[in-house]
C-alpha cells in the first residue's frame, strides 16, 4: 500500500487542501484512494475527516479522525493528513511537509517534497528547494483558496439564516460592501466574482441590485428582517441570506479577520488547489 502523508507543524498552513488535491489527483488516474485524517491537537481535525469521507473519489474514508495510520486492506493509495507529532515515526511514508508564507526551517523525516503555501507574488522566486534536495511547490496567495464558506460568516456573526439559498455550503472570494445608489450598485457588484454582500436590512433597492449581481451570499445588517420582496426574489435565484444583529460598520469589522484562516472546503477549492499542483513537480518527487 502506497503511503503519503501531508503534515505541517503551522495550524492552517494548507494540509487539507493539498492532502485531498493529492488524493484526486490519483482517484482521476483510475487509482484506488482512501483519505484519513490522523488525530492531533490542533485544526479542524473533525471537520477535516467528515468532509475527507464524504469526498465522491475516494470512497471508503473514514470521516471520524484515526488514531492509527494504517493499511485499509486494499490496494488503495493511503493519503493522510496529520501533525507532525502524529506523522513522526511511521515507517516506509512519502512525506510531504506543508508551510505557510516561507520555506520550513527544517523538514520531516521521509519528505518528498515540500509545499509552500500563501507566499507573497513577490517574495515566490526567492524561495528555494529544501534541505536535503526535496523538491519545494510554491503557491502564491489565491483569492479563491483564501475564500471563507457561508457557514464560516454564519459562525462568526452569530447570523440568523434566513434562506439557505440553494442549500450548497459555497465560499466566497470577496467581502463587498453595497454602494449607496442602487444604479451604481448592480455594476459594481458585477465585479466581484463569488462575492458575500453587506447591506442594511432595510435597503430593498440594494437587495435587488445586489442580486441581480449574483452573490453567494447576502448579509443583511441591522437585526431585523427585510421585506417580503428581498427574500422572494433570493429564494427565487437560490441565494442565501443571513440576518446580523450589528450594524453594517460593526459587521464589516468583525468579518475582516474571515481571510485569516479560511476552512479548506468545496469544490470551487478543491478545483484551485489541484489547478495550481498539477503543473508542479510535486508528482514526480511521490512517485506513486
Amino acid at each position: 500500500m502506497p503511503l503519503i502523508i501531508v503534515t505541517s507543524s503551522q495550524p492552517g498552513a494548507g494540509k487539507t487542501g493539498v492532502a485531498t488535491a493529492i488524493a484526486r489527483h490519483y482517484a482521476y488516474l483510475g487509482r484506488p484512494v482512501r483519505v484519513v485524517r490522523a488525530v492531533d491537537d490542533a485544526g479542524r481535525v473533525v471537520e477535516d475527516a467528515a468532509w475527507f469521507g464524504g469526498l465522491p473519489f475516494a470512497p471508503g474514508s473514514p470521516s471520524q479522525p484515526v488514531e492509527t495510520i494504517s493499511d485499509p486492506g486494499d490496494d488503495a493509495i493511503l493519503v493522510a493528513e496529520a501533525g507532525a507529532a502524529a506523522a513522526a515515526g511511521i515507517a516506509g511514508a512519502k512525506v510531504v511537509c506543508v508551510a505557510k508564507g516561507s520555506e520550513p526551517a527544517a523538514v520531516p523525516s521521509g519528505t518528498v517534497a515540500v509545499v509552500v503555501t500563501r507566499v507573497p507574488a513577490a517574495t515566490g522566486g526567492a524561495i528555494s528547494d529544501a534541505a536535503g534536495g526535496a523538491p519545494t511547490v510554491v503557491l502564491v496567495e489565491d483569492r479563491t483558496l483564501a475564500g471563507f464558506s457561508i457557514s464560516e460568516v454564519t459562525t462568526l456573526l452569530d447570523a440568523e439564516p434566513l434562506l439557505a439559498g440553494d442549500g450548497r455550503d459555497q465560499t466566497c472570494d470577496h467581502l463587498v460592501i453595497s454602494p449607496i445608489s442602487s444604479d451604481a450598485g448592480q455594476p459594481h457588484l458585477r465585479r466581484f466574482p463569488a462575492k458575500a454582500v453587506v447591506v442594511r436590512f432595510d435597503r430593498t433597492d440594494q437587495h435587488l441590485a445586489a442580486l441581480r449581481g449574483d452573490p453567494e451570499c447576502l448579509i443583511l445588517t441591522g437585526g431585523k428582517r427585510p421585506s417580503s420582496n428581498s427574500m422572494d426574489a433570493a429564494r427565487s435565484r437560490g441565494v442565501s441570506v443571513l440576518l446580523a444583529s450589528g450594524d453594517t460598520p460593526g459587521t464589516v469589522k468583525a468579518l475582516e479577520t474571515l481571510h485569516d484562516n479560511p476552512r479548506f472546503q468545496g469544490d470551487r477549492k478543491l478545483n484551485r488547489m489541484a489547478e495550481l499542483l498539477e503543473p508542479s513537480r510535486l508528482w514526480q518527487a511521490l512517485g506513486v
